[in-house]
């Protein structure tokens, strides 16, 4: 049997997914450095098909793909290769950390194959979630702009521009909305029926619809909605769920969630047609997105008119750009008076908090400040280490190196080689400082929540700023360093802070938030003071007073429902 016989029998069973036989009959056609490129890249494809690959599948697989590349550099078998190296990378590093090991040689090859390829968008598209992961936001918003600037069509990555510039403070809020105007003709039409027939003046219930696909139960979405959707009038308001959602085994929405509401749609097997579809056959009168543009798969839905009244909500602080959405939720906070023009929504001010958080179930339990046990200043940060630019990097060492003896707790919602974002502090030496809790190790809420009572003074990042990770530091009476923003989005620890009545902690540069921060620690009296009134306060607030956040939002939602009908 002759090289092209053997290779093309190799190919049918792959095409037939008969991967164990596949890689059998590869192993017998030769060892790895007399196989031609595409065996080798098959067999490393093999591997990871297969169900549940081990680590060392996995690991043999990286080197079948690099394998491939270096016997077929410049031709679309190496491009695939890389691609498929930069990809096993990032799928499995989560499960088997010991991958992150390889993302230096992802990042070599990537290198060299854009060399030798130039603009290619498998490539460029692969380079950006290799890019995330290795924390190089720079070259992140290289890769990105050169994608879009040759008119990729690739959704997820035109929605992750629009998320990257948050990140930096390259972009002005004139310049979110251009691009949403460009964004939106990306996305495809659906069929509709016209929403005319959905206007009943006299029925005692308005059908309002919430569309996620972030009903998971750790997601923050969940917490800020719990109490709100619970606290509406059940009278006036007929309240559905359509989840979007695909979850993990243990990730599901919880039951106490799922009962807030008088119906619940599980759609994750829907097409956005059917979708569209099954929402209207429900005559839903009002549509809430909170979707946005996390989901590029989704948000597609609210390009189409299918309810009468459709509002962005909680998902993406920043505008989405269809002109089929009617409105922002929004606060006076976030958007200044004067930049309602650079919206493509009209902006709904609420009076205080954008959106009230529910809290949690655990017993709150006053702890003083950890300084007085350990004599040592604890800084925290739970962001996504995404956040943590280089100009916040510089920012907060400057505060260690002037705070003797202190200490910088960071933890990710997101797994990272923890050396990367390390290395960022070496390089201002400070990283002898940095303390670093791996996320698997607090899964469950309660535990996560706890790790607040280590810290002193929590440290918010910027100009992308923290929003859960900030109520849930003032849920726990922990005092959290802000920066004022220059959009919706990087104002959100703005609002929060002045509706906590801290706006002391809001700072204005980057002088400013060391100043504060310092201010702060040389005053252990008034930090201790501080703590203790937070934890007795912080309920009290606009941040946690659902009851009153979900009146003005009720009144609201008639408000502009009844001007539609009536216009």
């Amino acid at each position: 049997m002759d090289i092209k016989h053997k290779i093309g029998e190799i190919r049918k069973l792959f095409s037939e997914k008969k991967f164990d036989e596949v890689l059998k009959k590869i192993n017998a056609f030769s060892k790895i450095k007399e196989r031609p490129s595409e065996l080798s890249s098959l067999s490393g494809i093999c591997k990871i098909l297969k169900s549940n690959p081990t680590q060392k599948e996995i690991v043999s697989a990286l080197t079948d793909f690099k394998d491939s590349y270096f016997k077929s550099k410049t031709s679309n078998n190496g491009l695939d290769s890389v691609c498929n190296y930069i990809s096993t990378c990032i799928l499995y590093s989560n499960n088997y950390p010991e991958l992150f090991n390889y993302f230096n040689d992802a990042k070599i090859l990537y290198d060299e194959a854009e060399s030798n390829f130039g603009y290619n968008e498998k490539l460029y598209i692969a380079g950006l979630k290799l890019h995330k992961s290795i924390l190089d936001y720079d070259k992140m918003r290289e890769i990105n702009a050169s994608l879009v600037n040759n008119n990729t069509k690739h959704l997820t990555t035109l929605c992750r521009w629009a998320f990257i510039n948050n990140y930096c403070y390259k972009w002005k809020q004139e310049d979110y909305f251009d691009f949403s105007k460009v964004l939106k003709e990306h996305f495809p039409s659906c069929q509709t029926e016209s929403v005319s027939g959905l206007y009943f003046k006299d029925k005692e219930k308005i059908k309002i619809g919430f569309v996620s696909c972030n009903y998971n139960a750790a997601h923050s979405i969940t917490y800020f909605m719990k109490e709100i959707i619970g606290n509406m009038d059940k009278k006036k308001f007929e309240i559905h769920a359509f989840d979007l959602g695909r979850y993990g085994k243990y990730n599901q929405p919880i039951s106490e969630f799922k009962i807030k509401f008088d119906f619940w749609h599980e759609l994750k097997d829907k097409s956005n047609q059917e979708v569209i579809n099954f929402i209207q056959k429900n005559k839903i009168e009002i549509l809430i997105d909170v979707i946005s543009l996390t989901h590029p798969d989704r948000i597609g839905i609210f390009k189409n008119r299918i309810s009468p009244l459709q509002i962005s909500w909680l998902a993406y602080c920043n505008t989405v750009g269809f002109d089929t959405i009617d409105y922002l939720i929004s606060d006076k906070y976030l958007v200044k008076d004067g930049e309602e023009k650079n919206y493509a929504e009209k902006i709904i001010k609420m009076s205080n908090i954008w959106s009230a958080h529910s809290g949690f179930s655990f017993i709150r339990k006053f702890q003083e400040l950890p300084f007085l046990d350990s004599k040592q200043i604890t800084f925290g940060s739970f962001n996504n280490f995404m956040k943590i630019s280089d100009e916040v990097v510089e920012t907060w060492s400057n505060i260690l190196k002037k705070v003797k003896n202190s200490r910088l707790i960071l933890k990710s919602s997101e797994t990272y080689n923890y050396e990367i974002i390390k290395n960022k502090f070496k390089k201002l030496g400070v990283n002898n400082s940095i303390k670093i809790l791996n996320k698997n190790d607090f899964e469950n809420t309660e535990d996560h929540l706890n790790l607040y009572n280590k810290i002193d003074i929590a440290l918010d990042t910027f100009p992308y700023t923290g929003v859960t990770t900030t109520f849930e530091a003032l849920w726990k009476g922990i005092p959290v360093i802000t920066m004022a923003g220059h959009n919706f989005k990087s104002r959100c620890g703005e609002s929060i802070l002045k509706n906590a009545k801290l706006e002391s902690l809001i700072c204005s540069d980057s002088d400013d938030y060391i100043n504060k921060t310092l201010k702060l620690v040389r005053d252990i009296d008034n930090l201790k003071s501080l703590r203790k009134e937070l934890f007795s306060n912080i309920l009290k607030t606009p941040l946690f007073d659902n009851i009153k956040y979900t009146t003005e939002f009720e009144k609201i939602l008639l408000t502009k429902y009844s001007e539609k009908i009536y216009k």
